[in-house]
């Protein structure tokens, strides 16, 4: 069945905004231009990374977020996030409309430098600038299917994909077929595949802002991660790493003494020069105020005490309590709000006079530290455990000020609770209320597409890892890809002020479908079939 797919494809109204050398928003070149020359194919590639993010969505969809029943700032778009809504109000720039066309026309921008190389004769001068753009249509495919495609798995044959565009646009109105998930991961793995031999750091001003080794290598292990692929995971990983994986990571001891401020931190965090930062944007969001910065303009819903002191930033672990993180945790009570400094905001005035203007937020796409947990989360899939110890004390005596044993890592996690969304509460002999289910890090694991041995070293170091990466990337809407592919269920729980859960108000169960998020409104007005509930 024909699927028709509307969106924009005009390139001349495409502006994207990016941190430069010295201006986190400086505006690059406009492409508005036949592409007759090499230096207007490469320069049309700035326009391959999306102005637009879909971090508030994912983080909102998680369940690092809860809902505070007294009554404080939010409006009816994170509303109808947070609640799972298909329909929600469009207020703002982080709806999934502007997810869906923001992606679509940097893949069609990947596609115009693609067929004009092709034209040209595919010069050898120019295999860097292909490269990139195959690499970055790849990931703009990649992150549509993480949030309209049911996660990867052994239904992946017959579930319901996305287009993949492939070819520039000579049609108004194009049919595709959506295809199934399968057929889509097979395409992302092809450009991949097709894209990394050819990375070429040299022909970038700024290599941070564009897919160059480090980051396009980043990509691939999270990609061959959820995709199954743990070998080749681990091979993209070691060439992101290195023979000595120390010396790339973030220094987080040095974020000790740094300012309070919102910008001196996240600043640092996003810093081209830092070897841990891979890839960042500044794309226009206003996720900066909404999610883990110190702004009141939403505290209805939140990352607050309740999640985190039980199973995030002030959760206890293996190394510890909160103290023992190099990182500092704030939190203030009249934001509602807990989380670590990494979210930079920066506003772009279009009238300085009027003050008017877009705001920006920064995101940093991968990680060194990141790439890392991946390697060993790879390792423990495939049972080469002492690897992935190897590799989780490396990271955790970077991050932390412990340095746990393998015993005490496997005795931390097979003795904690599996997790429960409120405290239930006995009376024992004496008289006294014992909690004999409540909130942790450890929750039950469904994976759609892994084979786990239950009750093994392998399951709990599967849980210190996605404990671990859960508190490194609070905020930057990455757990919700791990609640995909591990199949955890989801609560949605109400909080008072003394963060106790008055009501579990919904569920979102590892066959949940709206696992896959609805696809926006305007697209299925034009023929696109939605999403299965």
């Amino acid at each position: 069945m024909k699927k028709i797919i509307k969106y924009s494809l005009l390139l001349a109204l495409v502006l994207i905004i990016m941190p430069s050398c010295d201006d986190y928003l400086d505006t690059l070149p406009d492409s508005r231009t036949q592409l007759d020359d090499e230096t207007k194919v490469i320069n049309i590639l700035v326009s391959a990374y999306p102005n637009q993010t879909s971090v508030m969505m994912s983080e909102f969809w998680s369940d690092n977020w809860d809902m505070y029943d007294w009554n404080l700032n939010y409006n009816n778009y994170q509303e109808d996030v947070w609640r799972w809504k298909d329909e929600v109000n469009r207020s703002g720039n982080d709806h999934l409309y502007r997810t869906w066309e923001f992606c679509y026309t940097s893949i069609s921008a990947c596609n115009e430098a693609l067929a004009a190389i092709e034209k040209l004769g595919n010069p050898v001068s120019l295999k860097g600038a292909k490269a990139e753009a195959l690499i970055a249509r790849a990931w703009n495919h990649f992150e549509l299917a993480s949030l309209f495609c049911l996660p990867y798995g052994k239904t992946s044959g017959q579930d319901m994909g996305l287009p993949y565009m492939e070819a520039p646009e000579t049609t108004v109105r194009p049919d595709y077929e959506r295809g199934t998930v399968e057929e889509l991961y097979k395409k992302i793995s092809n450009d991949i595949e097709a894209a990394l031999p050819n990375i070429d750091n040299n022909i970038y001003t700024q290599p941070k802002y564009h897919f160059n080794r480090s980051a396009a290598y980043a990509f691939a292990t999270k990609f061959y991660m959820i995709y199954g692929k743990f070998d080749k995971a681990i091979e993209y990983a070691t060439v992101v790493l290195g023979q000595n994986p120390a010396s790339v990571l973030r220094d987080w001891q040095a974020t000790i003494p740094m300012d309070a401020s919102n910008t001196e931190q996240p600043n640092a965090y996003m810093d081209k020069n830092n070897p841990a930062t891979l890839l960042v944007s500044v794309p226009t969001s206003g996720w900066s105020t909404v999610g883990p910065n110190n702004y009141s303009t939403c505290n209805k819903f939140s990352h607050s005490m309740a999640v985190g002191r039980y199973e995030t930033l002030q959760s206890t672990g293996p190394w510890g309590n909160h103290n023992n993180i190099y990182v500092r945790t704030w939190w203030n009570t009249n934001t509602n709000k807990l989380f670590h400094k990494k979210i930079g905001y920066y506003f772009e005035y279009t009238d300085p006079v009027a003050r008017t203007g877009y705001q920006h937020t920064s995101i940093v796409h991968f990680t060194t530290d990141e790439t890392l947990l991946y390697r060993a989360e790879a390792y423990i899939l495939t049972k080469q455990y002492a690897k992935a110890y190897e590799d989780l004390t490396t990271f955790i005596t970077n991050y932390t000020r412990s340095k746990p044993g393998y015993d005490a890592i496997i005795d931390f996690y097979k003795g904690l609770e599996y997790y429960y969304p409120e405290f239930v509460y006995e009376t024992d002999n004496q008289g006294n209320e014992i909690a004999v289910k409540y909130p942790t890090p450890k929750k039950e694991l469904n994976p759609p597409l892994y084979n786990i041995e239950y009750g093994t070293d392998q399951e709990w170091l599967l849980h210190y890892v996605l404990h671990l990466r859960r508190i490194l990337l609070v905020g930057e809407g990455q757990r919700w890809q791990d609640i995909k592919r591990y199949g955890i269920t989801v609560y949605r729980r109400l909080i008072d002020r003394g963060f106790n859960v008055v009501e579990i108000m919904d569920t979102m169960k590892p066959d949940d479908k709206r696992r896959a998020m609805q696809i926006p409104t305007e697209i299925t007005n034009a023929g696109c079939p939605k999403n299965p509930r």
